[in-house]
């Protein structure tokens, strides 16, 4: 018998924005999302804050709406509710940064809606919220509008590489990355400290799909050449993360890969809500808070490499949190609400 096909829509934003709290976090999300419905017609509302709509179209995504960055709740709701009835939609994702109740409970009038969530928020009106922080204990709850949710590592959304169990060859003692966008130069930060070392600590840097390689970052990539490798971005995650001892990241999704490979590493939050997850990390001994980019950053970065050359031979972690099936898991949580709604 074959399976019915569904058009959904994910609504996200992200980009090159400073001070936006941004960057591609929740587009990443939900493109590793998307994979999952294979008889389905995917659809992106995208607000560009920069280099968004050329990421996706190079992933293989055709059918890309872009909406107005900071438009109006209401201006969008038009726009949203045109898009459904001309192409038809049957559901809504939205994974968005600073979502508001009130747009959440319109949308889900209009249509069948989940959404997408971190940190400790949940309490949003929709068909189902889906949280995979690890601050969460893996569970099936309700908020507080009576929407189900689901909750904890177990429902993190990670590529489909994740799923996989094989070990690979050591060849970094450290890959440095920073997500989508680098907005605060960490890693111009992380070269100037590495360039004082005496000893190779054997390092490749993914730039991120938005982020820019600035003078000062070649230059400074000349002085370490013997030790350091940098590409602008990288197809396979799970490759270059199984490839390595340690990692250096930001307070993002990029955390959990790490854990789900039991690679240990070090956080440098770019904003402060990303302290939460450092800050959960840091608890369960699996990852070490560099805190808050600051005037001390430098000086923390020093004291972890340190750790890693006294640490040549990296501890695998002990408890495997993250398995990459969350995916998978939250997919077909999806399409039974899509299947109860026929």
């Amino acid at each position: 018998m074959k399976t019915k096909s569904y058009n959904i829509i994910f609504r996200t934003s992200g980009g090159r924005a400073k001070k936006k709290q941004l960057g591609m976090g929740h587009v990443t999300r939900c493109l590793n999302l998307s994979k999952k419905f294979k008889n389905c017609k995917i659809n992106f509302v995208i607000e560009d804050f920069g280099g968004i709509t050329n990421f996706l179209k190079n992933k293989g995504i055709k059918n890309i709406f872009p909406i107005k960055p900071n438009i109006s709740i209401f201006e969008e709701l038009k726009y949203m509710e045109k898009i459904i009835e001309n192409e038809k939609i049957d559901l809504v994702i939205i994974d968005k940064y600073d979502l508001k109740i009130n747009y959440c409970q319109k949308m889900k009038k209009m249509i069948k809606t989940v959404v997408l969530t971190d940190l400790f928020k949940i309490d949003f009106p929709a068909d189902l919220v889906v949280n995979g922080f690890i601050g969460y204990k893996n569970n099936h709850i309700k908020n507080k509008y009576g929407t189900t949710c689901i909750l904890g590592p177990k429902y993190q959304i990670l590529n489909n590489n994740f799923e996989k169990k094989n070990k690979s060859l050591k060849k970094y003692d450290l890959l440095v990355t920073f997500g989508g966008f680098d907005e605060n130069n960490i890693i111009e930060k992380y070269l100037l400290v590495l360039s004082y070392f005496s000893k190779p600590i054997k390092t490749k840097i993914i730039l991120g799909p938005v982020t820019i390689k600035t003078e000062k970052i070649k230059k400074l990539e000349k002085i370490c050449k013997k030790s350091v490798t940098i590409i602008n971005q990288t197809s396979n995650m799970f490759k270059e993360i199984n490839s390595s001892r340690y990692g250096l990241c930001a307070g993002g999704i990029t955390t959990y890969e790490f854990a789900a490979r039991n690679v240990p590493f070090a956080v440098i939050c770019q904003v402060r809500h990303q302290m939460l997850t450092a800050n959960e990390w840091e608890k369960r001994k699996i990852g070490t808070n560099l805190g808050i980019i600051s005037n001390q950053t430098d000086k923390k970065i020093e004291e972890f490499l340190n750790f890693i050359l006294n640490n040549k031979k990296s501890k695998e972690l002990k408890k495997n949190y993250v398995d990459g099936l969350g995916s998978k898991r939250i997919s077909h949580e999806i399409m039974k609400i899509l299947e109860r709604s026929c």
